[in-house]
């Protein structure tokens, strides 16, 4: 199949909120586990700063708290940095490679140290 070269600022309205709401889960999974190493390298706005902010302060609400959270209070930050991160999507809004596959993929471009 080939791929669409959709970014996130040509979805509809329905297609980016999908997006966005499946973001912001994977964003968590990340924010709670492994890090967001990748997202620090590629975020040159200080969205990350203003997300992590939002869930530092909320730490006590439950993960789909968190999530309902960061898509009414920062949804700007997550729409900004996927904008930064320049994924394309399918026309549902779903991105064309998983989040986990791409995140992989992004680590091992990222300079590696001694």
């Amino acid at each position: 199949m080939a791929a669409s070269n959709t970014t996130i600022d040509q979805l509809n309205e329905a297609a980016q909120q999908t997006a966005l709401e499946t973001f912001a889960k994977f964003y968590l999974n990340r924010f709670f586990g492994a890090g967001l190493d990748v997202f620090s390298q590629l975020d040159k706005q200080g969205d990350l700063a203003d997300i992590n902010h939002y869930l530092l302060d909320n730490r006590t609400l439950t993960r789909e708290e968190l999530t309902n959270g960061l898509l009414t209070h920062r949804s700007g930050n997550l729409l900004d940095l996927l904008k930064q991160v320049k994924v394309n999507y399918n026309a549902q809004g779903a991105p064309e490679t998983p989040w986990q596959e791409w995140y992989a993929a992004q680590i091992d471009k990222l300079p590696q140290g001694l």
